[in-house]
């Protein structure tokens, strides 16, 4: 253990960003102490004030990357409405406003990762920096640089690429421009999203919430904060994931196409884009429009098969949410069984009615047409009381659940422990009981020696 004292005067968080004054408490002898020897105070301040940091970081990096994003479709788009030629100085200017904030986002990407790991280090309790440096953290660094840095350079480059051979066509190349195969990678920088939520989560941010997640050995990640987000607002969250999902395929999409000259006229129009995105997506495929290269063809095997998780989600997210609750299920199993109560003395009161003219005109030997119909009327109120108590033998085995068994199971579990327990204070009792009769009894057995003599 540490021999530095702490002063309780010092309070064991920041205030308002202001870590100079809680950074190091100094010895008696004037030193500051090594990191490692720092209080409780100085670390918890440090970890709140770099944490504030991190996400800060985080955000301005996702502004970047979005910026990147808008600067490359605006360019593009510019581009192919003819506005302006690759070559022109227009475009060479927004080419470079997409590399500056390129360079941007690298910046502050590199210093996320440096406040992540003087945040492990601050955590753990660490002093060298090269300890958080896993094989894996190195990875996770160099891609996400690698993806970041991939966007529109300045220039007018083309380069080529084979389109598909579908029947009754032949082999031929596209001559596709570079800025087309650099614009698709840029579209990855949207793991910055996922970086933003987990963030800003309020999950993620409370202290009380990592604590007990790190008692029960859960990660606070992006998994988890998106599984939490699925069954707090499940329908607000897949209806953004499939809109967005849609407009950017939609969109890749006709870039890729746009290259085809031959259906130039077909791919160039978003809206016939967004019609082979959508019936795609649904699984329907009508056929009228294709794609006519591979990267097309990709895109359109991503949309299938996000299309098919969007529907085993909306699936069980409408079972979910067509299911009755708890007290609505109560209610209705309650109204059923009212029913079937009534159902139940209608038919019984039927049998009598039935049985009652069945003997009046079997005993006045008369009429034996009505008494034939009374008879089936018999029969058939004595085979829907039948029907009615199947009925409600099935409502009530529906009627109990796991809930209920669960329930049941405690109730009757704390009913043996309070029975357990008074049982317990009762042989208490009795021996407290059996031992005072005997004293009162030795006692009683001097007191007559004691006459005797």
């Amino acid at each position: 253990m540490s021999s530095t004292r702490e002063n309780p005067g010092i309070p064991l968080v920041g205030l308002n960003g202001k870590l100079k004054k809680y950074k190091t408490l100094e010895n008696e002898a004037g030193d500051s102490p090594p990191g490692r020897f720092e209080t409780v105070g100085s670390r918890l301040a440090r970890r709140k004030e770099l944490f504030v940091k991190r996400k800060r970081s985080s955000d301005v990096a996702l502004i970047f990357a979005l910026f990147g994003i808008l600067l490359m479709v605006t360019q593009t788009e510019l581009t192919a409405a003819k506005v302006y030629h690759r070559s022109s100085l227009p475009s060479h200017l927004m080419k470079m406003a997409i590399t500056a904030s390129t360079v941007a986002l690298l910046i502050f990407l590199g210093i996320y990762h440096r406040l992540d790991i003087q945040l492990f280090i601050v955590n753990n309790c660490v002093d060298d920096w090269r300890i958080p440096l896993t094989a894996r953290r190195i990875i996770q660094i160099t891609f996400e640089i690698i993806v970041c840095s991939i966007h529109p350079i300045p220039g007018d480059f083309d380069t080529t690429w084979p389109a598909t051979v579908a029947e009754g066509e032949h082999y031929r190349k596209l001559r596709v421009p570079l800025d087309t195969i650099l614009a698709l990678p840029m579209f990855l920088r949207l793991f910055l999203v996922c970086r933003f939520i987990m963030l800003h989560s309020k999950l993620y941010e409370d202290a009380s919430s990592q604590s007990l997640g790190a008692l029960n050995r859960i990660h606070f990640n992006f998994r988890f904060i998106f599984k939490s987000l699925m069954t707090m607002y499940p329908d607000y969250v897949l209806t953004i994931i499939m809109i967005v999902s849609f407009i950017i395929a939609s969109w890749v999409l006709r870039l890729c196409e746009m290259s085809d000259t031959a259906d130039e006229s077909v791919h160039s129009n978003l809206l016939n884009t967004m019609w082979l995105v959508a019936i795609t997506f649904l699984s329907v495929g009508y056929g009228d429009i294709k794609p006519s290269t591979y990267c097309g063809r990709g895109i359109a095997v991503i949309t299938g098969m996000m299309g098919a998780g969007c529907t085993a989600l909306v699936v069980a997210v409408l079972a979910r949410k067509l299911e009755l609750s708890r007290s609505e299920k109560y209610v209705h199993d309650f109204v059923l069984d009212v029913n079937l109560d009534k159902r139940l003395k209608n038919e019984a009161a039927n049998v009598m009615k039935s049985g009652w003219f069945i003997y009046k005109f079997r005993k006045l030997k008369a009429n034996s047409s009505m008494a034939l119909s009374y008879q089936t009327k018999l029969l058939e109120a004595i085979y829907n009381i039948r029907q009615i108590k199947a009925a409600q033998r099935r409502l009530v085995d529906a009627s109990i659940t796991m809930t209920e068994v669960n329930k049941t199971q405690n109730e009757a579990s704390r009913s043996i422990e309070i029975i357990r327990c008074k049982q317990l204070t009762l042989e208490e009792k009795v021996d407290n009981l059996e031992s005072k009769i005997m004293s009162l009894h030795d006692k009683i057995n001097a007191i007559l020696k004691i006459l005797k003599e």
